[in-house]
Formats: structure tokens, C-alpha cells, sequence
């Protein structure tokens, strides 16, 4: 298995009220920069999905490739534009591993555990978990199902990420809730969707970094 990282920026940020989350503040730098940051100590390899003028994110140093599906089609338009960027890289990849660029804390064993989960098994997603739940952008999607991806897209099936999960081979694994520095449960997959969630991840963070 070899598998490439695509962090996932392309959504319209509709409760946000517009601004690309990903270059909204975060610590000293952008919440872009901590998400590049924490995948490059798992994959050395990766890219940025994302809709947005690629000039914005020109300091990252990484490829930025947008979705080649007409209109807004969901994170699956941008797990389809990872696989087929990664498709034709010269390490020849047989995965990519999806992460979302307003999740910060996300675990830092993720691809090793998701990994461990499909070994054997390379036709089969495997998507994280935790507290009985499913995060469907967090996943190792196989590079080989991506035809049949685009087909799925092209014939306007229903475009939801479970939706193409479950009428494909999966296995999830479940990652602990950690202890936050005030002592409360911490969901790694704690994600920012308002106003009132930037400033709890900030929080979090500065807490963290003490």
C-alpha cells in the first residue's frame, strides 16, 4: 500500500458565512498551515483540493488541484480529483487518505491505523471513526475504484460520501475520544463549521501548545 494525502478544501463554507476556512487564522499562522503540518508527519506526499484561486495557497509548497466535476458536487468530486492527481504521480500510489481542512485535531495515527485496518484487503475503504460515529472525508479510498467513482458522479446518483461508501467494500476504525487540557473528552474529529467553533478550536489549540 502507497498512499498519497489529500486534504480537502473545497466546500462552500455556507455557515461560516463565505471565507474559505482554511485560511481563516489559527495559532500563529492559518488553519491550512497546522493541517499541512500535522498530515506531512504521516504522508510525505499530498495535495490540496480546493476550489479556491490556488495563488492563496502558493506558500504551502504543495499541488492544488480542483475538482474536474461540473457544479458543486461534494466532497466525492474532491476524493475523485485526489485519486486521479495521485493516479498519475510517479510513485505510483494505490491509495489516497482524505482529511478535512476544518478538522485541526484529527488523529495523528491515522493513516498507520486506517492502514492496518484494510491490510490485504486493497479493493476495501476504510473510513474513521469514534464515539459510534462515522466520518466519511476521513478515509483510504483504493486509486482502482476511481472509474467507477466518476461514473457514479456523471450518472447523478445520489453524491452524498455514505451514499458511495455503502454500496462499496468498507471497514471503519473507531479512535478514542483524548482528555482536552481542561479534562473534558476531546473528539478528534471535533470539525468547524461556525463562528462559535473557530473560536472553541483556538481555544483548544492555545491550550494544547501550553
Amino acid at each position: 500500500m502507497n498512499t498519497a494525502g489529500i486534504i480537502l478544501a473545497g466546500g462552500q463554507s455556507r455557515r461560516m458565512n463565505g471565507p474559505d476556512k482554511a485560511l481563516m487564522p489559527f495559532g500563529a499562522a492559518k488553519l491550512i498551515d497546522h493541517i499541512v503540518k500535522r498530515l506531512a508527519h504521516q504522508l510525505p506526499v499530498m495535495a490540496l483540493n480546493s476550489n479556491n484561486n490556488p495563488s492563496h495557497f502558493h506558500h504551502l509548497d504543495i499541488p492544488v488541484i480542483p475538482d474536474d466535476i461540473t457544479g458543486y458536487a461534494g466532497p466525492l468530486a474532491g476524493i475523485l480529483a485526489g485519486m486521479e492527481w495521485a493516479a498519475i504521480q510517479s510513485d505510483a500510489f494505490s491509495h489516497i487518505m482524505t482529511v478535512a481542512t476544518d478538522t485541526p485535531f484529527f488523529p495523528d495515527d491515522l493513516a498507520e491505523k486506517l492502514g492496518r485496518e484494510i491490510a490485504g484487503l486493497p479493493h476495501t475503504i476504510a473510513i474513521a471513526s469514534s464515539a459510534g460515529r462515522l466520518h466519511p472525508v476521513f478515509g483510504l479510498w483504493p486509486i482502482s475504484s476511481r472509474h467507477e467513482l466518476r461514473k457514479w458522479l456523471a450518472d447523478d446518483q445520489n453524491r452524498r460520501v455514505m451514499s458511495w461508501i455503502e454500496v462499496q467494500p468498507y471497514r471503519s476504525f473507531e479512535f478514542p475520544l483524548t482528555e482536552a487540557q481542561t479534562g473534558q473528552p476531546l473528539d478528534p474529529f471535533f470539525n468547524i463549521n461556525t463562528q462559535e467553533d473557530i473560536l472553541e478550536a483556538r481555544q483548544r489549540w492555545a491550550a494544547s501548545t501550553r
